[in-house]
């Protein structure tokens, strides 16, 4: 199985950032007396922190503005409402089921919501299952962690590690399951654009996703003046991937684009000064060669 180590390394990093960023803002919240008021502050609090960190690092790490704008609006918005949720019910879990299950219970919705959050920047139910499994995961896994950590160092540092920790294996989770379960993707062979260096990918996971120069593109080639504002678009269908020219010239393995062709694992896909390959998982731990 192939995974993108960069993009498990950008979910993580993003992550951890925002679990740091989070514990410097709510920390001075645990002085709080009661204990839900102080789960909800602080839950809404880091879930913020957390929600937008990750939800825009992939429009970061592409500048696309856009993308990045609505990760931080929707990121925020689901991490406050599910870091807060999330606390709350970790509260509750944890009179009934100990510290272990009550922090494992309280951080998997805070991590589902985050990675629903993250999902819905996409504008699709693959990124909407993916960041939910993915948030879901990492966060029961961080809040293990966070249990572990806290019981051992219990002071304000130890809940700045846990609380990076978590965030990290949040941000992990959404990175691993959206790898794990991708079906098709371009990479980066060489290009002229300003922001798709070599080896960046570029999964592709909606009904449409196009290609080209403008804003909204969903593969943004900026900067390059060959590539035009809708220069193409990949349509998936019945689980085959469909490369339709829009306004510009496309070649596939050299072969100018007339028509729509279906993308073969392996294809060569050239769009102005950008060259991309074309990856396909036809079922586990395969790919197409054909």
């Amino acid at each position: 199985m192939e995974l993108s180590r960069e993009r498990l390394v950008l979910f993580a990093g993003a992550g951890l950032l925002g679990g740091i960023a989070g514990w410097a803002a709510a920390d001075p919240l645990a002085a709080v007396g009661n204990v839900y008021l102080r789960a909800l502050l602080l839950g809404a609090v880091i879930g913020i922190f957390v929600g937008v960190f990750i939800s825009a690092i992939e429009g970061l790490s592409v500048g696309h503005r856009n993308q990045t704008w609505e990760g931080i609006k929707l990121g925020s918005l689901a991490g406050f409402l599910g870091g807060a949720g999330g606390l709350c019910l970790g509260e509750l879990a944890f009179g009934m089921f100990g510290g272990l299950g009550g922090r494992i219970l309280g951080w998997s919705i805070f991590g589902l919501a985050v990675g629903l959050g993250a999902g819905w920047v996409g504008r699709s139910p693959a990124r909407l299952r993916n960041g939910s499994l993915g948030g879901c995961l990492g966060g029961a896994i961080g809040g293990a962690l966070y249990q572990s950590v806290t019981a051992l160092f219990p002071q304000t540092a130890g809940r700045g590690v846990a609380l990076a920790l978590l965030g990290a294996a949040i941000g992990l989770g959404i990175g691993f399951v959206s790898e794990v379960l991708k079906r098709g993707w371009f990479m980066v062979i060489r290009s002229q654009s300003r922001n798709a260096r070599e080896g960046k990918e570029y999964p592709l996971v909606k009904a449409k996703t196009t290609i080209g120069r403008a804003e909204e593109s969903d593969v943004g080639l900026f900067g390059d003046q060959s590539v035009a504002n809708l220069h193409a678009v990949v349509e998936r269908q019945k689980g085959k991937f469909i490369l339709l020219r829009g306004e510009g010239l496309v070649r596939v393995n050299h072969v100018p684009v007339t028509q729509p062709v279906q993308l073969k694992n392996g294809d060569r896909v050239e769009i102005g000064g950008t060259l991309l390959l074309f990856r396909e998982r036809a079922g586990k731990g395969s790919y197409r060669t054909s």
